[in-house]
C-alpha cells in the first residue's frame, strides 16, 4: 500500500511539475508579449484609433462652430456636460497615446524612422488637439501606470504646447533618415510611407501651433512662421491628410458616422440636423451660390411646402415665432428656408418631430452621401435617404487639407505681416477649396449636372468684391474667417480653434436661440470628461467650465 500511495504521489508530483513548465513555455494570448509585437499592425491600429480620435474630437466642435446644429440643449451648460466627453478622452489616452507610447519603445533609435517619425506628429496632435479642447490635461504623468501613477496631474496647455512643438521637431529628424532595409512604413493608411508627405504634415501642424500663438507671443509666431513658410508645407490635394472610410456592411462602422447617422438602412430616416446658418451661408449668402453647397448637402424636398405637405408636423419650428434677437442678418437662417433647406438653429432642444424624410442631409463631402443633382424649387423629390445611396458611406476626415494652409497662411499675413499677399492667399485657399471638393464628388461618381453647377468664377468674383470692400483690418479678417469656415466643413476642430482665435468671427455666426440672458456663455473649452474627474484624484472638474485656453486671451464673454 505504502508503496502504491508514494507512486501516486511521484505521479502527481512529476503533474505538477510539467504544468508549470508547460504554462512558463506559453505566451497568454491576452497578455502578448512587448517583445513579439509587430510594429506595422501596431502601427496600423493607432492609424484607424487615432481617425477615430479626430471623429470624437470633431463632433461637439462642429456644432460649436455651428456646421452641425447644438441640440443636446438650450444651454452650453446642457449641452456639453461631462458625461458626454468620455470618448474624445478615452480614444485619445487609452488608445492613441498608449499605443504610441509601446510603439515608439520599439523604434525609437532603429531602422524603424518612419514608423517613429509619423508616431511622433499623431502624438504631438492629439496633445495638441486635448489642449486645444480642455485647456489644462495630462502630459508629463500621462501613461505611467506601470510605475504607480494611476492619477496623473493635469499641466498647463502652454507646457504641452512647447513639448509638442520639440516632438514635431524630433518626427522630422526622424524623416529625415532613409528607413533601414525592409523596415519602411509598409502599412499606412494615411500616406502610404511617404516620408516627404508626413514631413509636411509636421510642418504645418507647427504652422497651425504658432497661428494659434500669435495671440500670446505675436513676435515668436512671426518668426517661426516666417521659417515655416520657407519648409514644404500641404499645398497640393496630394498632400491633403485626410481618415478614409470604407463602405464594408460588416463592420457597419466602417462607414462615415455622418453617413451612417443620416443613409440608414431604412428609408427615409435619416437623423440629426446641419446648422440652418452654415447652410445658408454656404448656400446664397452672398447673392451667388457657392460652388460646394451640392456637395455639402442633399435636400430631401424642394420645398417647404413640399414637406409640410407630406406631414404637416415636420416641421414645427415654422409655427414658432422668431426669437427676438434673431434679427439681420440672421432672418434667413431661421428655422428653414426654401428651397428645400431644413435643419435646425444653434440651441434648439425640442422634441424630434417627424421630420426624417425632410431633415437636408449631409452630401457627398465629406460624408459619403449624395451630390444634389436636384433642380430648383418647386421639384418634388421624392428621394429620401437610405444605406447605400452616394458613395455608400466612404468619405474622410479632412483632417489638414491644402486650403486650410492658405487660410492659415491669409491670417498671418494680415495679423502678423508674414510674407505672402493676403488678398492671393485667401482667393488661393477658397479656389483649393472648391476644387478638392469637387474632385472628391468626381472621384466618388457624384456630380450634379453641368447646369445645376454654380459658377466658380462668380463666386471668387465675389469674395474679391467683398474683400476689397473691406476697410479695416478686423474686416478683412472677417472675410477670411467667414470663407475658412465654410471650406472646414467635416472639421469642427479647426473651427473651434478658428472661432475662439478670431474672437468670435464671423461676426454674423448664429446665436444661441435661446435668450442671451439664459444661453449662458460660450464655452471657451469644453468641461474635464466625466472619465477623467471621477477616476483621476488630481484633477477636479472646472470652477469655471468656460476657462480659457492658455492661448485665447480675448476677453471674457467676447464670443457667443
Amino acid at each position: 500500500m505504502k508503496n502504491i500511495l508514494k507512486l501516486l504521489s511521484l505521479t502527481m508530483l512529476c503533474w505538477v511539475m510539467s504544468c508549470q513548465s508547460l504554462d512558463e513555455n506559453l505566451d497568454d494570448p491576452n497578455n502578448v508579449s512587448v517583445g513579439n509585437l509587430d510594429v506595422n499592425l501596431l502601427m496600423n491600429t493607432i492609424q484607424m484609433d487615432f481617425g477615430d480620435f479626430f471623429a470624437e474630437a470633431t463632433e461637439p466642435t462642429m456644432a460649436l462652430t455651428r456646421q452641425t446644429s447644438m441640440t443636446r440643449g438650450d444651454t452650453y451648460e446642457r449641452s456639453y456636460p461631462a458625461e458626454v466627453l468620455n470618448d474624445i478622452w478615452d480614444v485619445g489616452y487609452q488608445k492613441v497615446l498608449s499605443q504610441i507610447e509601446t510603439l515608439l519603445g520599439k523604434t525609437e533609435g532603429t531602422g524603424f524612422t518612419v514608423h517613429t517619425g509619423a508616431a511622433k506628429i499623431m502624438k504631438a496632435y492629439t496633445y495638441m488637439t486635448l489642449v486645444d479642447i480642455f485647456a489644462a490635461v495630462p502630459y508629463s504623468d500621462a501613461l505611467k501606470g506601470t510605475t504607480g501613477n494611476f492619477n496623473p496631474k493635469a499641466d498647463d496647455g502652454k507646457t504641452i504646447y512647447t513639448a509638442c512643438l520639440g516632438i514635431l521637431d524630433a518626427a522630422l529628424t526622424d524623416l529625415g533618415k532613409a528607413p533601414g532595409g525592409g523596415q519602411g512604413l509598409s502599412r499606412d493608411i494615411y500616406y502610404g510611407g511617404d516620408r516627404v508627405k508626413w514631413s509636411a504634415l509636421a510642418n504645418t501642424l507647427k504652422l497651425k501651433a504658432w497661428l494659434n500663438l500669435r495671440l500670446t507671443d505675436a513676435a515668436t509666431a512671426k518668426t517661426k512662421i516666417e521659417e515655416l513658410l520657407t519648409k514644404d508645407l500641404i499645398d497640393t490635394d496630394a498632400e491633403n491628410f485626410t481618415y478614409k472610410y470604407g463602405t464594408a456592411d460588416v463592420p457597419q462602422r466602417s462607414r462615415h458616422p455622418l453617413y451612417r447617422q443620416m443613409y440608414q438602412p431604412v428609408a427615409g430616416s435619416a437623423d440629426g440636423y446641419i446648422n440652418n446658418y452654415f447652410m445658408k451661408i454656404a448656400y446664397k449668402d452672398k447673392g451667388v451660390q457657392d460652388p460646394r453647397w451640392r456637395y455639402y448637402f442633399y435636400r430631401q424636398v424642394g420645398s417647404i411646402a413640399k414637406a409640410l405637405a407630406d406631414d404637416p408636423k415636420s416641421m414645427p419650428c415654422t409655427l414658432s415665432p422668431r426669437p427676438d434677437h434673431y434679427i439681420t442678418p440672421f432672418l434667413q437662417a431661421w428655422c428653414s428656408f426654401d428651397p428645400g433647406f431644413y435643419g435646425r438653429d444653434h440651441g434648439n432642444a425640442d422634441g424630434t418631430p417627424p421630420d426624417s424624410k425632410a431633415i437636408t442631409a449631409f452630401g457627398i463631402y465629406p460624408a459619403g452621401g449624395l451630390a444634389d443633382k436636384n433642380d430648383s424649387l418647386p421639384n418634388n423629390f421624392g428621394v429620401v435617404t437610405a444605406q447605400g445611396q452616394g458613395a455608400n458611406g466612404g468619405g474622410i476626415e479632412p483632417i489638414m487639407m491644402s486650403s486650410f494652409t492658405d487660410f492659415m497662411k491669409a491670417e498671418s499675413a494680415l495679423m502678423l505681416t508674414t510674407t505672402g499677399n493676403v488678398k492671393a492667399l485667401t482667393l488661393s485657399a477658397v479656389n483649393k477649396s472648391i476644387v478638392t471638393v469637387r474632385a472628391f464628388g468626381a472621384a466618388k461618381g457624384q456630380t450634379p449636372p453641368a447646369a445645376l453647377e454654380p459658377s466658380i468664377a462668380n463666386y471668387v468674383t465675389k469674395v474679391t468684391e467683398l474683400y476689397d470692400g473691406a476697410t479695416s483690418q478686423a474686416d478683412k479678417l472677417n472675410v477670411i474667417t467667414k470663407e475658412y469656415m465654410i471650406a472646414l466643413f467635416g472639421n469642427g476642430v479647426e473651427g473651434y480653434n478658428l472661432y475662439r482665435r478670431t474672437g468670435g468671427l464671423p461676426k454674423d455666426i448664429q446665436p444661441v436661440r435661446a435668450a442671451p440672458a439664459v444661453a449662458g456663455n460660450f464655452f471657451r473649452s469644453l468641461l474635464y470628461p466625466a472619465t477623467c474627474v471621477n477616476l483621476n484624484a488630481s484633477i477636479k472638474q472646472k470652477a469655471d467650465p468656460k476657462m480659457q485656453v492658455f492661448w485665447d486671451n480675448h476677453p471674457a464673454g467676447l464670443i457667443k
